[in-house]
C-alpha cells in the first residue's frame, strides 16, 4: 500500500501550503495544500481554525468573516496577499488531515477511471495523483485521452511523454511528474 510520503512534499511544493484562506488561480477559496472550500459551510465544517494572534479556536462568525472577505477579494493575487483579509489559520494537523482526505478522495476517483490503479507502481500512482490534484480526475481524463490509454496499459514511458500540462503548471512540476513516470517504467523493465 502506498502511503504517499514522497508525494506529500511534492504537493506542498507545487500546490503550496497556506494556512489561511486565499483565492487559487481559478478564483476558488482555498487553504492548506490546495484544498478548495466551495462554501463558507465547508470551511466551517473543518476543525482546526485558530485565531492567528491568540491561537484560540475560531468561532463560526470568525470563519464566516474570513471566508466572505477572501471570496470578495480580487482574484489572482499571490496567496500570501490574502492574509490581509483573514485573521485565522488552519493548524498544521488540520492541514495534514485535509491533505490525507484529499489524497484518499482523488484515489477513489482514480480507481474508477483507472481500474488497475492499485496494481500500478507507487511512483506511477504518485504521478497520477499529482496530475489529479492539478487537473481534477475528470480534467485528466478529458484533456489527456492518449495519456489515459497508455496508463490503462501500464505504459509508463508513454505516460511520461504525454503528461505535460500547460501554465500555470511550472516546467519544474512537469519535469518531476515526467520523472516519476520514467522511474515507474524502469521498475517494470
Amino acid at each position: 500500500m502506498n502511503d504517499h510520503q514522497a508525494l506529500k512534499p511534492m504537493l506542498r511544493e507545487n500546490e503550496g501550503e497556506v494556512p489561511h484562506l486565499y483565492l487559487d488561480s481559478k478564483g476558488f477559496v482555498t487553504a492548506g495544500v490546495g484544498h478548495k472550500f466551495a462554501t463558507c459551510a465547508a470551511a466551517a465544517a473543518v476543525d482546526g481554525w485558530v485565531d492567528r494572534i491568540t491561537r484560540q479556536p475560531a468561532t463560526l462568525a470568525q470563519i464566516q468573516a474570513d471566508w466572505t472577505g477572501v471570496n470578495r477579494a480580487k482574484p489572482a493575487l499571490a496567496a500570501a496577499r490574502y492574509a490581509a483579509w483573514t485573521k485565522l489559520d488552519l493548524a498544521h494537523d488540520a492541514i495534514e488531515q485535509l491533505l490525507d482526505r484529499d489524497i484518499a478522495e482523488k484515489e477513489t476517483h482514480l480507481r474508477l477511471a483507472f481500474p488497475g490503479y492499485d496494481s500500478y507502481p507507487a511512483l506511477a500512482q504518485d504521478a497520477l495523483l499529482d496530475m489529479a490534484f492539478n487537473l481534477g480526475v475528470n480534467g485528466l481524463i478529458m484533456k489527456f485521452p492518449h495519456f489515459r490509454t497508455a496508463a490503462l496499459q501500464s505504459d509508463w514511458s508513454t505516460c511520461a511523454a504525454q503528461c505535460e500540462r500547460s501554465a500555470p503548471v511550472s516546467p519544474e512540476r512537469n519535469a518531476l511528474t515526467r520523472s516519476l513516470f520514467e522511474q515507474a517504467a524502469l521498475v517494470l523493465a
